[in-house]
C-alpha cells in the first residue's frame, strides 16, 4: 500500500489533493522503472514550509546554513517497506531559474503560472523519492542517472 501525506506549514496557497497524486503517480512510475519492493509499501510525508524552517533544517542535517528548495529524510528503507519525508520550501522555488508551481501560488493569489512551473514541483518531488529510495548525486554520474530516471518518472512527461 502506498500512503502520502501531503502538509502545508506556509501561507502560500499549495493544491495537496494535486501534490498527492502526483507523487502516487512517480512512484507508480517509479515502481514500473526499478522493482524496488519497498515500494508496494510505502509511506511519505511531503511537507511544504518557509525558508526559516528549511534553513535550520539544512543546517542541522546537512551543515548548510542557508535555505533550499528540497529535503528528504529517509526514515526507514529496508526489503519490504519505505517510510520518509519530502520537504520543500515554495518560496525558495519561486527564486530559482525554473520557476514555480502552478499550484503553489503566492499569498495573496495571483494569477496561476504556466505549465513548465507546475513541472518543477513534479521534478522536485520525483528527485526527492529518488533520494528516499537511497539515490544520491555526489558525483556527475550519478547526477545524470538520477537525472535520467527522474524525467521518466515524472507525471509531466
Amino acid at each position: 500500500m502506498v500512503s502520502i501525506e501531503a502538509t502545508n506549514l506556509t501561507s502560500r496557497k499549495v493544491d495537496l489533493k494535486e501534490i498527492k497524486k502526483n507523487s502516487r503517480e512517480i512512484i507508480n512510475r517509479l515502481k514500473a522503472v526499478k522493482k524496488f519492493p519497498f515500494l508496494k509499501n510505502s509511506e511519505i510525508s511531503v511537507v511544504f514550509v518557509g525558508p526559516g524552517k528549511i534553513r535550520e533544517l539544512n543546517k542541522k542535517y546537512r551543515k548548510k546554513d542557508k535555505p533550499t528548495d528540497i529535503l528528504s529524510f529517509t526514515l526507514e528503507r529496508n526489503k519490504s517497506k519505505l517510510i520518509g519525508e519530502i520537504i520543500l520550501c515554495p518560496a525558495v522555488i519561486k527564486t530559482k531559474d525554473y520557476g514555480i508551481s502552478n499550484w503553489i501560488t503566492p499569498s495573496p493569489p495571483q494569477p496561476l503560472l504556466n505549465k513548465e512551473g507546475k513541472g518543477v514541483v513534479n521534478r522536485l518531488l520525483a528527485h526527492g523519492i529518488l533520494h528516499l529510495c537511497g539515490f544520491d548525486h555526489k558525483t556527475e554520474k550519478e547526477w545524470r542517472k538520477m537525472e535520467k530516471i527522474a524525467g521518466k518518472i515524472n507525471p509531466d512527461f
